[in-house]
This record gives C-alpha cells, structure tokens and sequence, in this order.
C-alpha cells in the first residue's frame, strides 16, 4: 500500500470519526454544569441553535428539533457564590437583619421567572413528587409550570413550559420548552426532558 493511499485511508477515517462526534458543548455552559454538580445529555433529533439576547430570562443553551419548529433553552444557576456571600452574611449578622438562605428561594425563583417571559401572567407551579424528582433529576425540589410568551423571548414562539430544578448547596436549572401549539410540546418535550440531571 502506498504513502499516498494510507493517508488518504486515514483521512476518510478521520472525517467519518468526526461525522459521529458528538456536538462540542459551549465552554461557559459546561463550566456552570460543573459548578451546579449537573451533567447534561443531548438527545437524538436536536441540533445545537443560537441563543437570543434579551431582557426577560438569560440562557446558556439551546437546542433546535431538526424536523419541527420546536426548541428548548437551558439555563443553569450555581449557588457557590450566592451560599459564600449567605454564610458570610450571617457570621457577621447584626440584629434585626433578616438573610435568605439561597437553598430556599427556588419556588420564588420559578414564579418569578414564569412571569418575566410571560409578561407577567400569572400560572399555575405543580411541583412534582419528592421521591420522583429525586429518583429522575437526583434534585431536592423540582416542578413544571406552562406559560404564554411575551416576544421578547419567545420571538416566534407561542408556549413554553418550564421545568425547574434545584439541588441543595449546589444550584438551580431551568429547561424551557417552546412551541406553537400544547400539541408540540407534549409530543416533542420527551426527548429532551431529562437532558438535564445532578450528578
């Protein structure tokens, strides 16, 4: 066999190698995966898409189905240095102050960000079982809620539901499903509904 041939043969490998690679994650969101102790999984029939800027809820990620026009973000909180500057607060505690624990906002946290991409209207947080979200996320606290978006970040998107996650002492993670119809997003969110667990 000659030079030229094994290189060729080599090169033909390369690319067929790098045609089943998975797709690189961004490094700013595999640095907040590791802060929040999650690990994430992209599921089959998504691409990686881009992120738009906007006022009502930063994301790190967002994925695209390749067929349907049907997306969902990711956003991942750490609670590192909000815990840092909570547990040094309370060392130096005067009387009368009053300091939030960051391992208990997370229903306030959820609502909040509901009613930001919603344009403030109100919706219904079902929080699921603990035993199940600690067996299916291994989080502490989890729940879903469905919303109607505001433009600004549902451009052309209709729906969203949101399902959030928290783990103690280690952080929050948001995933946001967006479509057009209740249809899409209860035959299309299953893919990616785990994408997102605590190590």
């Amino acid at each position: 066999m000659t030079q030229k041939i094994k290189k060729l043969g080599l090169g033909i490998l390369l690319l067929m190698l790098a045609s089943f690679a998975p797709n690189k994650l961004p490094k700013k969101f595999t640095g907040l995966l590791d802060n929040a102790g999650l690990t994430f999984e992209s599921p089959v029939g998504f691409k990686p898409t881009k992120i738009i800027e906007n006022k009502q809820m930063n994301y790190e990620y967002a994925i695209k189905h390749k067929k349907e026009n049907f997306e969902v973000r990711f956003a991942i909180r750490p609670l590192e240095g909000l815990l840092r500057n909570y547990r040094e607060r309370e060392k130096n505690k005067k009387q009368g102050e009053i300091n939030i624990n960051p391992n208990t906002i997370y229903a306030s946290l959820l609502e909040v960000t509901a009613l930001n991409i919603s344009g403030g209207q109100t919706t219904e947080i079902v929080e699921f079982d603990t035993q199940a979200v600690k067996a299916e996320f291994n989080a502490d606290w989890g729940a879903t809620t469905l919303v109607k978006l505001e433009e600004e970040f549902g451009q052309s998107y209709q729906y969203c539901l949101i399902v959030a996650i928290h783990k103690d002492d280690l952080g929050d993670a948001y995933c946001f499903f967006l479509a057009n119809s209740l249809e899409q997003i209860k035959e299309l969110s299953q893919p990616a509904f785990y994408s997102l667990k605590f190590k």
